[in-house]
């Protein structure tokens, strides 16, 4: 018997395994070298949007950051709130249609988080929700999966491996006319002895740059930077992933 589930319900008892080889330190140094140019040495109070299982929120907080966590998933947040220092604050929320806690000096949502944002006006709403988080001067530093990336490497592919305590089968459907990915991931997760399987149907989409700073300048954004997965130089046409930083403007 399968069981269909909300996105990340049955994944987060894994994910911290699946994404092993996520560069988490590199992105907490990259979004850290932001805020000290933006605050300077001081900790700056953050707001990890989208935060999952909170990898990248306790790597912030080892660089003395003050992070709290939002994610609208239950079952990564538990994750979360072991995985990080404790008192952490985290705060259930399905984005964008949920107001965000305000009085925050910077933002980050990370891996591809902001491609789920795939209904018409969802770019705009996240990034108005988000901005309205921040203070003047605010910073948020987010990045996207391109256009390259679900078109042409996930496409309509699929794939799987055998890990031992779990094992996937990942199945992907490319839909032009919605500029999207529909993912269905089947989960077997070894509890006792026995392995469960389980479904979950999760969509992302590619925003172009033209559209990014359209919804970026509505929301009281300006464009500061877009490199490369978090490195230091420009994207290129065969760029998997894009690190865009934004600021609010105003005085603090």
């Amino acid at each position: 018997m399968t069981s269909q589930l909300k996105p990340y319900e049955a994944l987060a008892a894994v994910y911290d395994a699946w994404t092993a080889g996520n560069k988490y330190d590199a992105w907490a140094d990259f979004v850290h070298e932001q805020l000290r140019s933006a605050f300077g040495d001081e900790p700056a109070r953050v707001l990890d949007v989208c935060c999952g299982t909170g990898a990248l929120t306790r790597r912030l907080q080892e660089r003395g950051h003050r992070v709290t966590g939002v994610d609208a998933s239950e079952r990564m947040l538990e994750q979360a709130r072991a995985n990080t220092a404790e008192g952490t604050e985290f705060i259930s929320a399905v984005l964008p249609g949920t107001e965000l806690p305000d009085g925050f000096q910077a933002a980050v949502c990370t891996f591809d988080s902001v491609n789920y944002m795939s209904g018409p006006d969802d770019l705009s709403l996240f990034l108005t929700s988000v901005g309205k988080a921040l203070e003047p001067s605010g910073v948020f530093v987010f990045d996207v999966n391109t256009r390259h990336k679900l078109e042409n490497i996930f496409g309509s592919s699929h794939y799987g491996d055998d890990c031992d305590d779990y094992a996937y089968v990942w199945r992907n459907r490319y839909v032009p006319e919605t500029r999207s990915v529909d993912f269905l991931i089947t989960l077997f997760l070894r509890q006792q002895g026995v392995f469960t399987r389980h479904e979950e149907r999760h969509r992302q989409r590619w925003f172009s740059h033209e559209e990014i700073r359209a919804a970026a300048a509505g929301a009281g954004f300006e464009v500061s930077l877009v490199v490369d997965d978090y490195e230091d130089t420009p994207p290129h046409e065969e760029s998997f992933r894009e690190t865009w930083v934004l600021v609010k403007p105003g005085t603090s």
